[in-house]
């Protein structure tokens, strides 16, 4: 029996070290008030003063939204406060820089390799008065999944899918109102698609995502420079469409998929972890309580994490929003 208990902490501090991760922390997750609907997937998430948005997506009859919804953490609450004036889309990105929304980009329905399917339009969004302003368009049809960054008043956007899988790393400059492609002509890491990442404390992170096959790879970012710094793998599987977001310590990873045949190993997520930005390390915080999803959302408010919606292993949508605090 002994020998039995050896071998077994034996093998798990092997497999601990090995993926880069501790054991599971069970971190308290707490339920929010669902969103209004029978759910979304593919919709896209931001936070700005104190308040959640959720835009576009799709549901649960196949059509896709431009509606666009606001959660009040302080009363747990949505309202649906505005329509967006562009075409309803899915994998969307939505970011804010503190004083406004920015939207846009994403996938039209329709067929693939039809360019205009891959929308390129970009747009600020300001809550307070409901109005909505046409910004420059985005340099490039690879406008699906790609992993957005808001940094020093510019909006930077890594990597993404259109025609083709692309690493293309892509600028914004508020101040301007003018987009740049970074690295036209080469990048430090492969083509990929539904990849996460974060900024914690001005540092910007990257990784997972899907090519020909799901990638591990996890980086730090000088966006500027387009300078990437190997950092630990994410533990064990790669994944895609995950839901991510981050905090001052962490950036959090939730759900998805790693694309694979069903005898050779692929799966929908359940579980959800986080990277620690100072110790390199990941870790393990426990099952998700709607249990497997993929093409969720996630943002932060005041340090606490949100996450919810998608849909699971079975193409249901969920409607249902969760609360995490450090």
């Amino acid at each position: 029996m002994k020998l039995i208990r050896y071998i077994y902490f034996l093998l798990l501090h092997i497999l601990c070290v090995s993926c880069h991760y501790t054991p599971t922390l069970h971190v308290p997750v707490h339920p929010c008030s669902p969103l209004p609907n029978s759910g979304l997937a593919c919709a896209t998430a931001c936070e700005f003063n104190g308040k959640g948005y959720v835009f576009g997506g799709r549901t649960q009859n196949g059509n896709y939204t431009n509606n666009l919804w606001e959660y009040n953490p302080q009363t747990d609450d949505w309202t649906q406060i505005s329509t967006f004036p562009g075409k309803a889309r899915v994998n969307a990105i939505m970011v804010s820089d503190g004083e406004s929304i920015y939207v846009g980009l994403g996938f039209s329905k329709g067929r693939v390799y039809v360019d205009s399917c891959y929308l390129q339009d970009f747009w600020r969004f300001t809550p307070e008065d409901g109005q909505w302003e046409k910004l420059a368009p985005y340099p490039s049809t690879n406008t699906i999944r790609g992993v957005p960054y808001v940094l020093n008043q510019h909006i930077y956007i890594a990597c993404g899918t259109g025609w083709s899988h692309t690493n293309e790393l892509t600028c914004y400059d508020i101040r301007t109102n003018q987009w740049s492609i970074i690295n036209p002509h080469e990048s430090r890491i492969d083509a990929r698609f539904g990849g996460a990442g974060g900024v914690c404390k001005g540092r910007c992170f990257f990784g997972t995502g899907l090519n020909r096959k799901n990638t591990c790879q996890w980086y730090e970012i000088d966006l500027p420079n387009d300078e990437w710094f190997v950092r630990s793998s994410i533990p064990c599987k790669g994944r895609t469409l995950c839901a991510y977001c981050a905090t001052d310590e962490y950036i959090y990873l939730f759900g998805g998929r790693y694309f694979a045949g069903e005898h050779t190993g692929g799966e929908v997520f359940g579980d959800y972890m986080r990277y620690h930005i100072l110790n390199d390390c990941w870790e393990f915080c426990g099952a998700m309580p709607s249990g497997r999803a993929e093409n969720m959302i996630a943002f932060t408010i005041n340090g606490k994490v949100y996450y919810g919606l998608g849909e699971n292993e079975n193409g249901q949508l969920i409607n249902k929003l969760y609360r995490i605090e450090e």
